[in-house]
């Protein structure tokens, strides 16, 4: 029954071919009657085996001699050009159903083929969305027992791995494959007696591992399953091979830039150190040395430069390893809901301490929403922007504070009077250990301005802080001279103040 299901085409094709015989007969001549049954020859191999179609065919022109050639109902052949017209016919029909069965074995072949593509594609965009070694195993674990319907199990070399029931007959063989970067047991051409299959996990040069398949017979198998199956080892050596060639790429790049962070750092400590510990040793030895013979006046302005150089230490080595630390670790934060007006007047209660002289003016709405943030980290930002303010514009005029409420950011701009930034240098600000080299920069160039520009972190700190806060920081020039330092927090949905409270 399933044999008549599966040849049904065939067997309508050769129903109607012989039904339109039937019906032409008288009609047309025996050449053209016999064309109908080349064309049923060609059209129902294409549904049937090369063997059943040879036969069918050749029944045919035995079925046509007896009912269509002279004398009927006979396998005699009276004319000799209807003996060469079933010779032809035989031959015809025997080429075209060969063909065509063969056409049809090849077309489903390529529908394997494109099958066993598609699967293997399939396979490799899973390979390549696994996260790790130890997935990325499990995957072809199950890819293999799936296409042999064998159990399997999976050995890596690094990491140390072992997926599956491997006995210790077949741990060793799992070993001796690695070993000898090639294929174990039936179909390999090595040690054929097996049962079990090995096959290696290929690298580049080594293999990363292997896997055995628990067959129940030493029988061969098919050589393109064979080949798939260590199609799919092979992919899984080269991503491995790929992203650890990836991982150590990754490493020496962070080693290289580790150094020359590290070597930038130490020449910048060399240099910008050296000044302010020598006026501060200078200061203090001074006081030590001379405290008996110097005036009051003169004993308070030393220990002001001792105060001074302290903090200003302080604050490049504050910036330095902040600097490092949200490198490192920049989601590791505690974040509370704080107020702006708090934060800045913190921030000026220092700034005015340490600039009595200094205006600094601040423009900011009575009533602005808590922000989500470290409170610490953002009084270090603010306390840059402020420092960075003070130190690039003359100390006669004044900076401003100014804080403008958007839809969904607080923006939040420090600015000054001073000789202003060039275009070229406003993205180069905020990287550690740049600072702004340009002639406009160096209009006051006094000595105490010179000490006080630092190493070149402070603003690449803010934008560290920014960064892990989801704020935006930049340069903006200020009319008629000057500069603004603009950060933009974001304003996140609000607290419910009464459950606080509660």
């Amino acid at each position: 029954m399933h044999n008549i299901k599966a040849h049904w085409p065939a067997i309508a094709i050769w129903l109607v071919a012989w039904g339109l015989l039937v019906e032409l007969d008288g009609t047309f001549n025996l050449a053209n009657l016999a064309l109908l049954l080349v064309l049923a020859s060609a059209m129902a191999g294409m549904f049937l085996s090369a063997t059943t179609s040879l036969v069918v065919s050749a029944a045919s022109v035995l079925l046509f001699n007896w009912f269509f050639i002279e004398p009927r109902y006979t396998l005699d052949v009276h004319l000799h050009q209807d003996a060469l017209l079933l010779i032809t016919m035989l031959g015809v029909n025997t080429v075209v159903s060969y063909l065509m069965s063969r056409l049809r074995i090849a077309a489903a072949l390529e529908t394997q083929h494109a099958q066993a593509a598609e699967h293997m594609q399939q396979w490799r965009e899973s390979l390549r969305e696994a996260t790790d070694a130890v997935e990325q195993t499990q995957l072809l674990r199950a890819f293999l027992e799936q296409k042999t319907k064998h159990e399997a199990s999976v050995q890596l070399i690094e990491p140390p791995l072992l997926l599956g029931n491997a006995t210790a007959l077949d741990q060793q063989g799992l070993r001796a494959c690695i070993q000898q970067f090639a294929a174990l047991g039936p179909g390999s051409g090595r040690h054929e007696n097996q049962t079990t299959l090995f096959l290696p996990i290929r690298g580049q040069a080594r293999a990363l591992g292997a896997v055995a398949i628990h067959r129940h017979t030493s029988q061969a198998m098919d050589a393109r399953t064979l080949q798939q199956l260590q199609q799919a080892c092979d992919l899984l050596g080269l991503d491995m091979e790929r992203a650890h060639s990836l991982q150590l790429a990754q490493l020496a790049k962070q080693d290289a830039q580790s150094q020359s962070l590290r070597n930038t750092l130490l020449t910048s400590i060399s240099h910008d150190y050296r000044t302010p510990l020598a006026n501060l040793m200078g200061a203090a030895s001074a006081i030590h040395d001379q405290s008996s013979r110097l005036s009051t006046e003169k004993i308070e302005a030393l220990a002001s430069t001792v105060i001074s150089e302290a903090q200003h230490l302080h604050r490049m080595t504050t910036n330095t390893l902040q600097l490092a630390r949200l490198d490192a670790a920049p989601l590791q934060i505690k974040k509370d809901w704080e107020s702006l007006q708090e934060l800045l007047g913190s921030v000026l209660a220092k700034a005015r301490q340490r600039y009595p002289t200094r205006a600094i003016l601040v423009d900011m709405p009575e009533s602005l929403p808590l922000i989500h943030c470290d409170a610490i980290l953002l009084v270090q930002l603010f306390d840059n922007l402020l420092e960075n303010a003070v130190k690039y514009s003359p100390d006669s005029t004044p900076i401003l504070i100014q804080v403008q409420q958007q839809p969904t950011s607080l923006d939040i701009r420090v600015i000054d009077e001073g000789c202003g930034i060039s275009d070229a240098w406003k993205a180069k600000v905020f990287q550690a250990f740049e600072r702004v080299h340009d002639d406009a920069a160096q209009v006051d160039a006094s000595p105490e301005h010179a000490l006080r520009r630092g190493m070149g972190v402070g603003l690449a700190v803010c934008q560290a802080i920014a960064k892990v806060h989801g704020a935006k920081i930049w340069v903006e020039d200020h009319a008629p001279q000057g500069t603004a330092l603009c950060v933009s927090m974001p304003v996140l949905p609000q607290p419910d103040m009464h459950m606080q409270e509660v």
